[in-house]
Protein backbone atom coordinates (compact mmCIF):
# COMPACT_ATOMS: atom_id res chain seq x y z
CA UNK A 1 0.00 0.00 0.00
CA UNK A 2 2.90 2.56 1.14
CA UNK A 3 4.89 1.68 -1.75
CA UNK A 4 1.74 2.50 -4.27
CA UNK A 5 1.49 5.64 -2.45
CA UNK A 6 5.13 6.01 -3.00
CA UNK A 7 5.23 5.25 -6.43
CA UNK A 8 1.48 7.16 -7.33
CA UNK A 9 3.39 10.30 -5.79
CA UNK A 10 6.42 9.71 -7.95
CA UNK A 11 4.46 9.48 -11.15
CA UNK A 12 2.67 12.39 -10.52
CA UNK A 13 5.80 14.58 -9.63
CA UNK A 14 7.73 13.64 -12.49
CA UNK A 15 4.12 14.09 -14.58
CA UNK A 16 4.14 17.65 -13.40
CA UNK A 17 7.25 18.44 -14.19
CA UNK A 18 6.94 17.01 -18.34
CA UNK A 19 3.82 19.08 -18.58
CA UNK A 20 4.91 22.18 -17.36
CA UNK A 21 8.06 22.74 -18.48
CA UNK A 22 11.29 23.97 -17.04
CA UNK A 23 9.61 27.14 -15.77
CA UNK A 24 8.49 25.56 -12.25
CA UNK A 25 11.88 23.57 -12.10
CA UNK A 26 13.82 27.02 -12.17
CA UNK A 27 11.42 27.99 -9.97
CA UNK A 28 12.09 25.51 -7.30
CA UNK A 29 15.93 25.96 -7.62
CA UNK A 30 17.16 28.20 -5.24
CA UNK A 31 20.78 30.18 -4.98
CA UNK A 32 22.69 29.77 -1.85
CA UNK A 33 22.83 33.22 0.14
CA UNK A 34 25.36 34.22 2.91
CA UNK A 35 23.31 35.29 5.91
CA UNK A 36 23.30 39.34 4.61
CA UNK A 37 22.31 38.56 0.99
CA UNK A 38 19.47 36.44 2.06
CA UNK A 39 18.46 39.15 4.31
CA UNK A 40 18.60 41.79 1.87
CA UNK A 41 16.93 39.23 -0.89
CA UNK A 42 13.68 38.90 1.38
CA UNK A 43 10.44 41.24 0.71
CA UNK A 44 9.47 39.83 4.29
CA UNK A 45 11.05 38.36 7.47
CA UNK A 46 8.77 37.49 9.66
CA UNK A 47 7.38 35.21 12.69
CA UNK A 48 4.23 33.39 12.83
CA UNK A 49 2.08 30.38 13.80
CA UNK A 50 0.40 28.00 11.52
CA UNK A 51 -3.49 28.25 11.76
CA UNK A 52 -4.50 27.21 9.33
CA UNK A 53 -3.01 25.28 5.92
CA UNK A 54 -5.64 24.99 2.76
CA UNK A 55 -4.83 23.14 -0.62
CA UNK A 56 -6.44 23.74 -3.82
CA UNK A 57 -5.65 22.23 -7.49
CA UNK A 58 -3.68 25.39 -9.89
CA UNK A 59 -5.40 26.47 -13.01
CA UNK A 60 -4.11 26.63 -16.50
CA UNK A 61 -0.83 25.10 -16.82
CA UNK A 62 -0.76 24.43 -13.20
CA UNK A 63 -4.32 22.45 -13.23
CA UNK A 64 -2.65 18.78 -12.59
CA UNK A 65 -0.57 20.82 -9.25
CA UNK A 66 -1.70 21.06 -5.95
CA UNK A 67 -0.72 24.44 -3.94
CA UNK A 68 -0.95 24.99 -0.49
CA UNK A 69 -2.36 28.55 1.28
CA UNK A 70 -0.47 28.76 5.00
CA UNK A 71 -2.72 31.18 7.23
CA UNK A 72 0.51 32.59 9.48
CA UNK A 73 -1.10 34.29 12.83
CA UNK A 74 0.45 35.97 15.65
CA UNK A 75 2.72 37.75 13.82
CA UNK A 76 5.83 39.63 14.86
CA UNK A 77 7.51 41.96 11.65
CA UNK A 78 11.18 42.10 11.63
CA UNK A 79 11.48 43.21 8.11
CA UNK A 80 9.07 44.51 5.34
CA UNK A 81 5.19 45.99 5.96
CA UNK A 82 2.64 43.55 6.66
CA UNK A 83 -0.52 45.79 8.01
CA UNK A 84 -3.05 42.57 8.41
CA UNK A 85 -3.13 40.65 11.27
CA UNK A 86 -3.14 37.78 9.16
CA UNK A 87 0.09 36.59 6.41
CA UNK A 88 -1.20 34.25 3.78
CA UNK A 89 1.82 32.79 1.76
CA UNK A 90 1.07 30.55 -1.27
CA UNK A 91 3.02 28.18 -1.91
CA UNK A 92 3.59 24.39 -4.02
CA UNK A 93 2.59 21.16 -3.11
CA UNK A 94 -0.17 19.43 -0.63
CA UNK A 95 -2.97 17.34 0.03
CA UNK A 96 -5.94 16.86 -1.28
CA UNK A 97 -8.21 13.67 -0.55
CA UNK A 98 -5.85 10.64 -1.10
CA UNK A 99 -3.17 12.71 -3.59
CA UNK A 100 -0.63 14.12 -2.25
CA UNK A 101 2.52 16.30 -3.98
CA UNK A 102 5.60 16.57 -2.24
CA UNK A 103 9.01 17.91 -3.51
CA UNK A 104 12.40 17.02 -2.21
CA UNK A 105 14.32 19.65 -0.65
CA UNK A 106 11.78 21.74 0.22
CA UNK A 107 10.27 21.93 4.09
CA UNK A 108 6.93 21.29 5.03
CA UNK A 109 4.56 23.40 7.19
CA UNK A 110 2.67 22.04 9.73
CA UNK A 111 -0.40 23.18 11.48
CA UNK A 112 0.20 24.81 14.75
CA UNK A 113 4.02 25.38 14.53
CA UNK A 114 5.75 28.50 14.39
CA UNK A 115 8.35 29.75 12.47
CA UNK A 116 10.47 32.32 11.62
CA UNK A 117 10.51 32.62 7.96
CA UNK A 118 12.46 35.08 5.42
CA UNK A 119 9.88 35.48 2.73
CA UNK A 120 10.51 36.49 -1.23
CA UNK A 121 7.95 36.64 -4.31
CA UNK A 122 4.97 35.36 -2.48
CA UNK A 123 1.75 34.70 -5.13
CA UNK A 124 4.78 34.89 -7.62
CA UNK A 125 7.65 32.16 -6.85
CA UNK A 126 6.34 28.23 -6.25
CA UNK A 127 7.78 28.17 -3.16
CA UNK A 128 8.37 32.25 -1.75
CA UNK A 129 10.93 31.56 1.11
CA UNK A 130 14.35 33.10 0.16
CA UNK A 131 17.10 30.11 -0.29
CA UNK A 132 13.96 27.05 0.07
CA UNK A 133 15.30 25.77 3.38
CA UNK A 134 17.78 28.37 4.31
CA UNK A 135 15.10 31.21 5.03
CA UNK A 136 12.80 28.02 6.79
CA UNK A 137 13.11 27.78 10.96
CA UNK A 138 11.19 26.36 13.25
CA UNK A 139 10.59 28.14 16.65
CA UNK A 140 10.24 25.71 19.86
CA UNK A 141 10.51 26.54 23.26
CA UNK A 142 13.23 25.34 25.29
CA UNK A 143 11.97 23.77 28.77
CA UNK A 144 15.38 23.23 30.33
CA UNK A 145 16.86 26.90 29.20
CA UNK A 146 13.51 28.81 29.11
CA UNK A 147 13.80 30.54 25.87
CA UNK A 148 12.62 30.36 22.53
CA UNK A 149 15.25 28.70 19.99
CA UNK A 150 15.38 28.62 16.13
CA UNK A 151 15.70 25.53 14.24
CA UNK A 152 17.15 25.55 10.87
CA UNK A 153 15.26 23.40 8.07
CA UNK A 154 19.02 22.34 6.67
CA UNK A 155 19.59 20.54 10.18
CA UNK A 156 16.88 18.21 9.13
CA UNK A 157 14.62 19.16 12.58
CA UNK A 158 11.44 20.64 10.46
CA UNK A 159 10.53 18.16 7.65
CA UNK A 160 7.69 16.08 7.44
CA UNK A 161 7.56 14.17 4.20
CA UNK A 162 5.64 11.67 2.64
CA UNK A 163 8.99 9.88 0.52
CA UNK A 164 12.24 9.03 1.68
CA UNK A 165 13.75 11.45 -0.66
CA UNK A 166 12.07 14.66 0.60
CA UNK A 167 13.94 14.26 3.69
CA UNK A 168 17.33 15.20 1.05
CA UNK A 169 18.48 18.48 1.40
CA UNK A 170 19.93 20.00 -1.87
CA UNK A 171 22.07 22.66 0.36
CA UNK A 172 23.76 21.57 3.06
CA UNK A 173 24.60 24.65 5.94
CA UNK A 174 27.09 24.46 9.49
CA UNK A 175 24.04 26.31 10.89
CA UNK A 176 23.09 24.91 14.21
CA UNK A 177 19.93 26.16 16.72
CA UNK A 178 20.22 29.12 18.02
CA UNK A 179 17.92 31.43 20.35
CA UNK A 180 15.20 33.18 18.57
CA UNK A 181 16.42 36.49 20.42
CA UNK A 182 20.14 35.51 18.62
CA UNK A 183 18.17 35.15 15.31
CA UNK A 184 16.58 38.46 15.36
CA UNK A 185 19.11 40.63 16.62
CA UNK A 186 21.30 38.73 13.75
CA UNK A 187 18.88 39.62 11.18
CA UNK A 188 18.31 43.15 12.92
CA UNK A 189 21.66 43.76 12.48
CA UNK A 190 22.15 43.21 9.02
CA UNK A 191 19.28 45.25 8.38
CA UNK A 192 20.83 48.20 10.17
CA UNK A 193 24.49 47.58 7.80
CA UNK A 194 21.66 47.30 4.81
CA UNK A 195 20.63 50.72 5.79
CA UNK A 196 23.29 52.53 6.34
CA UNK A 197 25.14 51.22 3.25
CA UNK A 198 22.41 52.20 0.76
CA UNK A 199 22.75 55.87 2.91
CA UNK A 200 26.17 56.12 1.72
Amino acid sequence: MLNHLQTTIASTIVAIALLLGSSYARALTSSEYSFDEQVQQSDLILVGTVNQINSFWGEGRGAETIFSNIQLTDLELIKGNQPDAEYSLRVIGGIIGDQAQVYPGLPQFVSGQRYLLFIKGNNRSMFPITGASQGFYQVQWDAEQQHQIAIPATSGGSSLSLTRQATSRTHQHSQQSQTLEALVNQIRSSLGQDNLGQGQ
